[in-house]
């Protein structure tokens, strides 16, 4: 790996890890989570129009299904956290893996559409399934709790650095391997 890339990440890592000792204004700091969860967010986006060159207009559907799946799981059936992350991470692959295989068949304009038609779809979903989604209002998810301990602001940025790190070094991991050089 470059020098100057590891050093910039040192930095951007120890940014991040330094942040919430300069940012006390818990508002703000609910900003920067957001803007680190969009981060994961693009980092999907990134693989396939960036390094692919495909449109894909299906990404908040997804994201809708992990966000409801966790939300569902926490509220309907009480999970905890550390169960409710590898499950609402599992539905949404699953429901990719159905958006890929009729998206696999096609290119250009016609990947936007189906993209496009199943981030429709799954907004229409949401939106009826009140039983599980509250409908158009949705399902606030508070802070989740470790061993009955309910995360305060900054714990809970720490969580979500962390996680955007590690998803950081997935996808990084993933272009450099031979299938994301291909």
């Amino acid at each position: 790996m470059n020098k100057k890339i590891l050093l910039l990440s040192i930095l951007g890592i120890a940014a991040l890890a330094v942040l919430p000792l300069f940012v006390r204004n818990p508002y703000y700091l609910h900003l920067v989570e957001t803007i680190l969860i969009y981060a994961i967010l693009l980092f999907g986006l990134d693989i396939v129009v960036g390094y692919t060159g495909q449109v894909s207009l299906g990404h908040a559907g997804l994201f809708g299904i992990g966000s409801y799946t966790a939300g569902v799981l926490y509220f309907k059936l009480g999970l905890p956290f550390l169960l409710i992350l590898p499950a609402s991470i599992g539905v949404t692959a699953v429901f990719g893996a159905v958006l890929a295989l009729p998206a696999l068949r096609v290119t250009g304009p016609y990947l936007a559409m189906v993209t496009l038609a199943f981030g429709t779809i799954i907004q229409i979903l949401i939106n009826e399934m009140t039983f599980l989604t509250e409908g158009p209002m949705g399902i606030k998810v508070p802070k989740p709790s470790f061993g009955g301990t309910k995360l305060d602001e900054v714990e809970f940025f720490y969580v979500v650095a962390v996680l955007m790190v590690l998803s950081l070094i997935v996808v990084h991991r993933i272009l450099r391997s031979n299938l994301g050089r291909a």
